[in-house]
């Protein structure tokens, strides 16, 4: 009852602001100060001079800690799940702004609320963070008994140390290593257009269904989401040529030394021994994410990657890890396809070993 008093309260409010845009939301005057701040934790009238006007009452509980009016992930939610006036993250049911969106980064679970712990991030848990190298969780950041909340990955304002970031990812979070200061970058300035030098290409702002984004490289050795993803989880983070507990061997260059996946530093049209094939990876009408160098993902070109997002959905889905059960072939889900039930048929985007795995 109390979200449902939010989402209302909210979407009141938020006729007072312009409609949010993918990415940079929550800066200039797309958020107001107030809907989110509360100076002294009474608020019993609006903010016209005699009083009129609406206002939103904190939230019990209170106060919190920096004027919230709520504590981090309910105020978070207020907007982002149930109805609200923004996407809805929360949950498999997609109810908010675009409700016909696949999701590029799928759908957080919480714990005693909504999925379970093992299909993605999990808001309140006090896990550490899996291959966090040194170990990192929540509490480390957000203070004793305080779980996993939205701004340990995004930042609240926007801006993240200074300039916009996809999605308002933070600068490295976490315990920030190996990879401290890294940003993914997007083509906020020019949307819909080609930049080779960022991250991330967005053809709509206004839209979060994953057909609209697309993943780059301008390092063909490296990935910026994947550098991202390793400040919590560096021991899954890796490259040709890393240490062994990472992605491969330091006396290795290539497939054969891998000990871990890579997330960056091999393309699907250049590996040999039948491992990946580019020409299986071109054959699913349904594919995974992978990055481009050149920008060109369908048909792929030799130089595709795949990294962290072409396996996982960001903030999870229905299937463990988060993994994205795409058999290349049905419609397009969240949890991967209609046709895909099973791990096999994620590997099979790519690896010849799999291509067996007829869809069910």
């Amino acid at each position: 009852m109390k979200r449902i008093t939010w989402v209302v309260a909210f979407a009141l409010l938020l006729t007072c602001a312009p409609l949010a845009m993918a990415g940079d939301y929550h800066t200039d005057n797309t958020l107001l100060c107030a809907q989110c701040h509360i100076m002294h934790f009474s608020q019993s009238h609006g903010y016209q001079p005699n009083g009129s006007g609406f206002f939103l009452s904190p939230d019990p509980g209170g106060p919190f800690t920096f004027l919230l009016r709520a504590e981090v992930n309910d105020l978070c939610l207020s907007c982002h799940d149930a109805g609200g006036p923004a996407p809805d993250v929360l949950g498999s049911a997609n109810n908010g702004t675009g409700s016909s969106d696949i999701r590029l980064a799928g759908y957080l679970n919480r714990l005693g609320l909504e999925g379970f712990p093992a299909t993605g991030h999990t808001l309140d848990a006090l896990d550490e963070a899996p291959g966090s190298d040194p170990p990192w969780k929540p509490e480390d950041e957000n203070g004793a008994g305080k779980g996993l909340n939205c701004v340990n990955c995004h930042h609240q304002h926007a801006y993240a140390g200074g300039a916009n970031a996809y999605r308002n990812l933070r600068h490295s979070p976490g315990n920030g290593a190996p990879f401290p200061g890294v940003q993914v970058t997007y083509n906020d300035d020019q949307i819909g257009t080609f930049d080779i030098t960022k991250d991330v290409f967005e053809r709509d702002n206004a839209s979060y269904d994953e057909s609209d984004v697309d993943w780059m490289e301008p390092d063909p050795t490296q990935s910026k989401i994947g550098m991202w993803c390793g400040t919590c989880h560096d021991n899954f983070h890796g490259t040709p040529g890393d240490a062994a507990t990472v992605g491969g061997e330091a006396s290795g260059t290539d497939w054969q030394h891998f000990l871990r996946h890579p997330t960056a530093g091999v393309q699907l049209g250049n590996l040999g021994g039948g491992h990946s094939s580019l020409t299986q990876y071109n054959a699913n009408t349904n594919k995974v994410k992978v990055m481009s160098e050149v920008g060109t993902w369908d048909p792929a070109g030799s130089d595709v990657t795949p990294t962290c997002i072409s396996c996982h959905k960001a903030h999870g889905n229905g299937n463990a890890f988060g993994l994205i059960y795409r058999s290349g072939t049905g419609t397009v889900t969240e949890d991967g396809d209609t046709n895909g039930d099973q791990l096999e048929h994620l590997c099979g985007q790519c690896h010849v070993q799999a291509s067996f795995f007829a869809s069910p």
